[in-house]
């Protein structure tokens, strides 16, 4: 059987508490006076069209908890039942999910790699919440705003502090969408940034989950052979196929806004 904790009675430190109300300042109010579903209205209407009384408590305790993790909205209203894709990831996601103290112990991660709009961040995201509900400190970021964090000049020691519990000491780090910022930013310091942290994060036993649009030779050219090496041996490879979903991802969701449907935090 798989752990959950309840989040309400887990307590983020004093640092990350205070930037977290920095760029959300409704949490500070507190779930008797903020709630990130209802806006404190008592209920919502759900997807399946039934109005439900709102746990407001409880909303406010998985965002709050999701958002310190670097998940976005959107995400944090999504569960399995959201995906469309092939049953044959869903199995090998599951295979993790369900052995996950031994892949965390032993520092194996997770490698998603396809299409553009197959759903790939959208699994890793699912996965990162189960990891937060099961107890395990989690991080998720695009590896184009990791190379802007860890390149930049430090100024303030809480922030390189903070870099270095988000990047480096993570139980699980989330690098989404890598292989974007190669468009952007010179060879050398994708793969030298890349390098850096995925090398500490592996000789440290932390598992890291990677996606990308990018296939195996497009990454190795990207960001050398070893690095690609090193991914492969310590994750969990999936290749995620299918249809773009996103243009039907985007129906569905002005449907439920005209109908008045809201999503709570999962």
């Amino acid at each position: 059987m798989r752990r959950v904790i309840d989040l309400r009675y887990r307590i983020l430190g004093d640092d990350e508490t205070e930037r977290l109300y920095k760029r959300e300042p409704g949490l500070a109010n507190g779930y008797e006076k903020w709630c990130p579903t209802c806006d404190k209205s008592g209920s919502y209407r759900t997807p399946e069209n039934i109005e439900v009384q709102c746990d407001c408590e409880t909303q406010v305790a998985l965002f709050k908890h999701y958002a310190a993790a670097g998940i976005g909205t959107t995400f944090m209203r999504l569960d399995w039942a959201d995906y469309r894709g092939s049953e044959a990831i869903l199995s090998g996601l599951a295979k993790y999910e369900e052995n996950r103290a031994e892949f965390v112990r032993r520092g194996m991660g997770i490698y998603l790699s396809g299409d553009i709009g197959t759903g790939k961040t959208m699994l890793a995201n699912l996965v990162l919440k189960d990891m937060i509900k099961a107890g395990y400190t989690c991080f998720a970021t695009t590896f184009a705003q990791t190379i802007d964090m860890y390149t930049s000049g430090w100024t303030d020691r809480d922030d390189k502090a903070w870099f270095q519990r988000k990047f480096l000491n993570s139980q699980m780090l989330l690098l989404d969408d890598v292989g974007k910022e190669l468009r952007n930013t010179k060879l050398s310091l994708a793969e030298s940034t890349f390098d850096s942290i995925l090398r500490q994060r592996v000789t440290n036993g932390r598992p890291t989950f990677i996606t990308t649009n990018l296939d195996s030779s497009d990454l190795s050219e990207g960001y050398g052979r070893a690095i690609l090496s090193l991914i492969r041996e310590q994750s969990l490879e999936e290749v995620v196929t299918g249809e773009d979903y996103r243009p039907r991802a985007n129906e569905l969701r002005v449907d439920e806004v005209l109908k008045g449907i809201t999503r709570p935090v999962v």
